[in-house]
């Protein structure tokens, strides 16, 4: 079954504020991009190692790659039944196995939105970028690391070049994480996980924002073919 998000979801949005129990967050950087059926959004904390001469994960120290794990983002379908928005996300930097389901109240405006959590207790206001427009496509590329998905609004891009295994193996591994027994190596692994988020000038994207941050203010070849979505 497909689904199609309705108009005044979609475009570029910008989260202003996450609140929840003992945390108020208004400094992360937060961007969603929604086209009719496609989601992709990237998080990125304000004190992120600025990683000045890297190249790739295999430049970073244990420490930066420790703060570049810190950073979420997410990318799969949209399903909007009634004000309950769910993303059912398909590729993940940080996969839980939960449900990402929101209630979402919209300004009369449609410009703003504050949105609750269903199954969590957060609350998150989003506002829409005046870079959005409501016209979404998508392609798909294959890079040397692997496969790529891209979402494109009006003149703003995200890529997605997840991980090189699947969402099992990435949990197997957080947990690593978690218990503080991941090797250098497999904090390598984990980190080389790229969303991306541009502006297209001419033919070319320029990328403003990465969650590998040498990868900023690069100038990138586009997809040759887009779908409209």
């Amino acid at each position: 079954m497909s689904y199609t998000v309705p108009p005044h979801y979609q475009g570029l949005w910008r989260r202003t504020l996450l609140t929840a129990p003992g945390l108020r967050d208004d400094t992360t950087l937060v961007l969603w991009m929604q086209t009719a059926q496609w989601h992709a959004d990237l998080r990125i904390p304000a004190d992120r190692p600025p990683c000045e001469g890297r190249r790739s994960v295999h430049d970073c120290s244990h420490d930066e790659l420790l703060g570049l794990l810190r950073q979420e983002g997410f990318a799969g379908i949209t399903q909007v039944q009634g004000d309950t928005c769910e993303w059912l996300r398909q590729l993940d930097y940080h996969p839980s196995g939960r449900r990402d389901l929101g209630c979402m109240a919209f300004a009369s405006t449609l410009d703003a939105i504050d949105e609750y959590g269903v199954e969590a207790d957060y609350a998150e206001r989003w506002e829409r970028e005046p870079a959005s427009d409501q016209t979404g496509w998508v392609a798909r590329s294959r890079s040397a690391e692997g496969p790529v998905l891209w979402l494109r609004s009006g003149r703003r891009f995200m890529l997605i070049r997840p991980r090189a295994m699947d969402a099992t193996q990435s949990r197997e591994l957080w947990a690593s994480l978690a218990t503080g027994r991941a090797t250098v190596e497999e904090l390598r692994r984990l980190a080389d996980f790229e969303i991306s988020y541009g502006v297209i000038a001419e033919d070319d994207g320029r990328i403003l924002h990465s969650t590998l941050p040498w990868r900023e203010r690069q100038t990138i070849a586009l997809p040759e073919a887009w779908a409209f979505d």
